[in-house]
């Protein structure tokens, strides 16, 4: 429970504090706390006059150099600083004969001779510890400043968390009234349901976003989703995932009905990245991730999964594939959608319990085909990637092409139209065991190589060639 109490005294110490540093330090102050630039004008009278007499410095200069100009009748008389000699009045050697008494020399130069008089040395040791003086009068009021703001540290970060609770709230409210949000039943079983739920983002931008609604139960937690593969897959799994984290957050959800179990995790295995600086490929980071999600989910967890397996071997990658699946099924039992174009899995999750297939409603005909967007039982048997390659505007000729390889392919009855388990017992019956071994390997082993000449190994290999023959 957030508690927005404000006290009066409280409120005015936060007043005073505000009132003060308004007053006293400069919008743009100087980042360098020690090097000036950070009090107001007008807050402090000796930081006024000091820094009035450095900013003003250069006038003085001027006026002091034309004042030498007159009095010397020296035009190309120049004042000038450096840091090794600090403030020096600059004479051209043909001047020599101009320069007053009571110029006190300093250096001769190649072309110039330098000198400084009485009021000059004043000046700069006025400015330079005028300089002094405003960097430490500055610093000083500063350390005062936060002092004073530190010894009502509690109450200011007391009040600002409130604040900031206040301003969390009421923007999600805001969004929530606009939105047309729902306020979402949080429980502390294991069933979800939500009905009706939309992207909080996508809708934004697609007037026309095609809701969809989500059910998940102790029997039947898992969802296998088979689609084409184009962009609204992603959206739809990330959608769940988000309505999810919103319900958490506080916040009302886009959809008509939620009733959200209390989530400990949510995981996602979404997209292509890779970390080759540490030799890492994309399918590395792919079982890396998977890995982080078995080793850390629990059934309490939320998962989405997205087309695992893809970045190796088909082979390979169905396997894996079945095998996250399983685990996840049979020991972890956290509620997941698993998206995958391997359709072989959806005639093996017909072995699993708490399994559910899904797929995007497909429109099709002889000449066009329309994904309809919307989430319905059942699966699909292909993954529609010529018509999305169509649709992506690949050359004709590519289209065509690639269609003809896929019908001769399709045709051979090769591994698209295979399953897991055929698969796996195709490839034991044609595996030949023998009980003994043949009259080659015999001889082969009763032979010593370090005993065998080069004229005998030539004779004995022609002799094995013709019993294999």
């Amino acid at each position: 429970m957030i508690n927005f109490k404000f006290s009066t005294e409280n409120m005015q110490s936060l007043q005073e504090i505000i009132s003060l540093i308004d007053s006293a330090i400069k919008v743009d102050a100087n980042n360098l706390i020690t090097g000036g630039g950070i009090i107001q004008d007008g807050f402090d009278n000796e930081i006024d006059e000091l820094r009035n007499l450095v900013n003003h410095s250069h006038e003085w200069l001027n006026d002091y150099t034309q004042k030498l100009v007159l009095d010397t009748w020296i035009t190309t008389l120049k004042i000038k600083y450096t840091s090794a000699s600090g403030y020096f009045i600059e004479v051209p050697l043909s001047q020599k004969a101009k320069i007053p008494e009571h110029f006190v020399h300093k250096t001769t130069l190649v072309n110039a001779l330098r000198f400084t008089t009485q009021e000059l040395r004043e000046f700069e040791s006025k400015i330079i510890n005028a300089e002094g003086l405003l960097y430490e009068k500055e610093y000083q009021i500063f350390k005062d400043i936060s002092w004073k703001i530190l010894q009502d540290f509690h109450s200011i970060k007391r009040s600002s968390q409130q604040i900031a609770d206040i301003d969390y709230l009421t923007n999600l409210a805001y969004i929530a009234y606009e939105n047309d949000y729902i306020k979402p039943k949080i429980h502390t079983g294991y069933d979800l349901e939500v009905i009706w739920w939309r992207h909080p983002v996508v809708e934004k931008i697609e007037k026309n976003f095609i809701a969809n609604d989500l059910f998940f139960s102790q029997k039947d937690f898992v969802n296998i989703i088979t689609w084409p593969n184009m962009w609204w897959k992603s959206t739809y799994l990330r959608q769940n995932a988000l309505i999810i984290l919103m319900a958490h957050l506080g916040s009302f959800v886009p959809a008509k009905q939620a009733i959200i179990p209390l989530t400990d995790k949510i995981f996602s295995r979404v997209g292509a990245s890779d970390n080759l600086f540490v030799w890492s490929s994309t399918f590395m980071v792919e079982m890396q991730e998977v890995a982080n999600i078995l080793n850390n989910s629990t059934k309490n967890s939320f998962v989405i999964i997205d087309e695992v397996g893809r970045w190796t071997s088909t082979y390979d990658g169905m396997s894996l594939a079945w095998a996250i699946l399983k685990e996840n099924h049979n020991n972890i039992k956290a509620k997941t959608l698993f998206a995958t174009h391997y359709h072989e899995l959806v005639d093996e999750s017909k072995k699993l319990s708490w399994v559910s297939n899904f797929s995007v409603a497909v429109s099709e005909n002889e000449e066009n085909i329309v994904f309809l967007r919307k989430i319905i039982p059942g699966s699909i048997k292909k993954s529609y990637g010529i018509e999305v390659a169509k649709l992506a505007w690949l050359p004709p000729s590519v289209i065509n092409e690639a269609n003809h390889f896929l019908s001769n392919f399709e045709r051979k009855n090769t591994f698209s139209q295979m399953t897991l388990w055929n698969f796996g017992t195709e490839i034991k019956e044609k595996i030949v065991y023998r009980e003994k071994e043949s009259e080659v390997e015999l001889v082969l082993k009763g032979i010593n190589i370090n005993d065998v000449t080069p004229i005998q190994a030539l004779n004995l290999l022609s002799e094995l060639k013709q019993k294999i023959n």
